[in-house]
């Protein structure tokens, strides 16, 4: 039996690309985390203030916060 090229081609393309998004898929909460701290680490160094309210975390910048 002859196996076709172009086929086979497809097939590994079609293989590689779900292998890929599976990846993606199972390391997306890692990156999101990592996203999140980075974001918060360049606050805290810009003299902002790391707030949560609700489930929402947020920057607030030195500016806008309150002076006592």
């Amino acid at each position: 039996m002859k196996l076709n090229s172009p086929v086979m081609l497809i097939a590994m393309v079609v293989a590689l690309t779900l292998g890929a998004t599976a990846f993606r898929v199972s390391t997306a909460p890692e990156r999101a985390r990592m996203r999140l701290d980075s974001a918060k680490a360049t606050c805290l160094n810009a003299g902002g203030e790391w707030i949560k309210t609700g489930n929402e975390e947020s920057c607030r910048p030195a500016a806008q916060r309150s002076n006592p």
